[in-house]
């Protein structure tokens, strides 16, 4: 098992959100959520075969209030971004537009 120093709650919040965003972009594919150990730090991938997020909006959705949706606070991914900085983590995001998108979230482990 991997062992990170976490906020449990904080770090499911986080998860539960990218979830929560694959299944709304999803109708009938798949959700995938992986963990692995990179060098010294966890790795959790949560991929889903969706709708992509455009390329313009990518350096966007991380930020407050932003969203393409037309129902949505635009906080979600904001949140999350917050969670895993707060944790010294960080998040990336890769999206193909009609083919889904894979988001890694990097946490040190100790």
């Amino acid at each position: 098992p991997l062992m990170a120093a976490i906020d449990n709650d904080r770090i499911k919040e986080a998860i539960l959100n990218l979830i929560a965003n694959a299944a709304q972009a999803t109708n009938y594919g798949s959700i995938i959520l992986k963990t692995t150990r990179v060098d010294n730090e966890a790795v959790i991938k949560l991929s889903d075969t969706g709708c992509g997020i455009k390329q313009e909006d990518i350096k966007n959705i991380f930020n407050p209030f932003f969203t393409t949706k037309s129902q949505g606070t635009g906080l979600g991914l904001a949140v999350t971004h917050k969670i895993i900085q707060e944790h010294n983590g960080k998040i990336e995001v890769e999206s193909h537009t009609g083919r889904g998108t894979i988001f890694k979230i990097y946490l040190p482990l100790g």
